[in-house]
């Protein structure tokens, strides 16, 4: 990925600036006051954007000794009120109105543009800003400003989609140097038209329910544009709405960290133990030597553990002693070891795992839950469960291990089953299972590992046959 000196080089038009770790924290923290993934990361991007170009555009007004003010910097309460629905940030340019979209997309052929700065009488701008956001190392995380659209063009050569209710105009149609527009700039004639129709009281009423379901993810989408519209524009019943949104619970959400603490009533009600969900020959087999095993025992099983060992048998050794190490502080002390000098990543895994079994108070034990998939189909007697495995990384940040199985471990998986990892609206992750020559199914796992940042929230899927189920969570 190009760093911000290389990218302001190749587009010397553009404005590129810099995005810090300490301003890509504070926009983090900004953005958690939000409901769902994608208003989090839409609060996010919007509140970098408005972080950088602001106080650029106040630095060019005064070098340019230009007798522009910047009018109606909108407040903290505001913004999120606004970006939990609409993707944009206002800025009022003396006369001129005009209004930041960012996205976090390399693909630049078209600028899209929500409706409702379009076609809102009240929201409507001289100019649409084109932001592009780029995330990564500290040199390679940059804002680039690509481009802009007066509403006339916008109007008369954008393409309208009823679908999402946004413009998408065509790179080409967008102008490049921005600074072209702030010297001179030019107001559109904007048409006068009728502000939205009025609601009576029990119509809101009735929206406010709809709309303050937290589970929504697009309220935008959710009920007619003239309806949205009528609610939008008033900012006491938008701020009523977003804190409404705020403070019902979202159940469909799991808190992973609340798992770590054994705080999480969901684990009971919905998550169960992975051996009373999947019933591999295995678990059935160690299940009758829970009473105490002796410290003889033990001690050939942790000599497994050893670094000169196959990585394959450290692992499983790990496995064992989460069955049979509860009450020896020799295998938590071997287990703890082994977290810390193990390179493969499934043997720290089995660690952790075994860890939880038998410390599940400690700092460093992992834990692992599993409920049902229905996918409302027979798949000819194949039942699957998604598993959810995490562990603590460091102080702050935890890994993540998602697998589906089938419940019945002699079954195959079905071929083209996605599993996938969903945040701000676009898919992170994704795995697929496989076929065999004849068509069937050749795998038995299904498995993607990552390690969100703290207080990150996605989605996993599982689909088959565009029949798709999927669960909400935390970091």
């Amino acid at each position: 990925m190009l760093n911000l000196q290389k990218i302001a080089t190749i587009y010397p038009n553009h404005i590129c600036l810099p995005l810090s770790p300490k301003l890509q924290e504070e926009a983090w923290q900004q953005s958690q006051a939000h409901t769902n993934a994608a208003a989090c990361c839409q609060a996010y991007l919007n509140y970098l954007c408005f972080k950088s170009f602001v106080p650029w555009l106040e630095a060019w007004l005064a070098e340019e000794d230009a007798n522009v003010n910047i009018n109606n910097i909108i407040a903290a309460n505001t913004c999120n009120s606004l970006w939990e629905f609409v993707n944009g940030t206002p800025i009022d340019l003396g006369d001129i109105r005009l209004v930041l979209i960012p996205s976090e997309t390399s693909d630049l052929e078209e600028f899209v543009v929500p409706g409702e700065w379009v076609d809102i009488p009240s929201w409507r701008k001289d100019y649409y800003l084109a932001v592009q956001i780029n995330l990564g190392e500290p040199e390679q995380s940059w804002l680039r400003l690509w481009g802009y659209v007066s509403y006339q063009k916008l109007k008369s050569r954008g393409i309208y989609d009823q679908g999402d209710r946004s413009y998408y105009i065509n790179q080409a149609v967008l102008t490049e140097d921005i600074t072209q527009l702030l010297l001179l700039p030019q107001p559109d004639s904007r048409p006068q038209t009728a502000a939205p129709p009025q609601l009576s009281t029990a119509v809101v009423a009735d929206l406010c329910t709809q709309i303050s379901n937290p589970d929504l993810y697009s309220p935008r989408l959710a009920v007619t544009f003239e309806q949205w519209a009528a609610l939008l524009v008033n900012e006491e019943l938008r701020q009523k709405l977003y804190q409404q949104r705020l403070s019902l619970p979202n159940l469909a959400v799991v808190n992973l960290r609340q798992w770590l603490q054994m705080a999480d009533s969901m684990i009971a009600e919905i998550w169960q133990a992975v051996e009373s969900v999947l019933t591999p020959p295995e678990f059935s087999a160690v299940r009758g030597a829970e009473e105490q095993v002796s410290v003889e025992a033990i001690a050939p099983v942790i000599r497994l553990l050893k670094s000169n060992r196959p990585e394959k048998e450290r692992a499983q050794a790990a496995g064992v002693l989460g069955q049979i190490g509860v009450g020896h502080p020799e295998a938590i002390a071997a287990l703890v070891e082994l977290l810390q000098v193990a390179q493969d990543e499934e043997t720290r895994w089995e660690a952790a795992l075994s860890l939880g079994k038998i410390a599940p108070d400690h700092p460093q034990a992992g834990i692992s839950k599993a409920r049902l998939i229905d996918l409302g189909l027979q798949l000819a007697g194949c039942q699957m469960a998604l598993v959810v495995t995490i562990r603590p990384k460091t102080e702050s940040k935890i890994g993540v291990r998602l697998q589906v199985q089938p419940i019945n471990q002699q079954h195959q998986l079905p071929p083209h089953l996605t599993l996938s990892v969903i945040a701000g609206g676009e898919t992170r992750l994704q795995a697929e299972t496989r076929s065999d020559e004849q068509g069937a199914g050749k795998d038995k796992i299904l498995q993607l590992g990552f390690s969100p940042p703290p207080g990150t929230q996605f989605q996993v899927q599982v689909t088959l046959d565009k029949v798709s189920v999927s669960e909400t969570f935390i970091a």
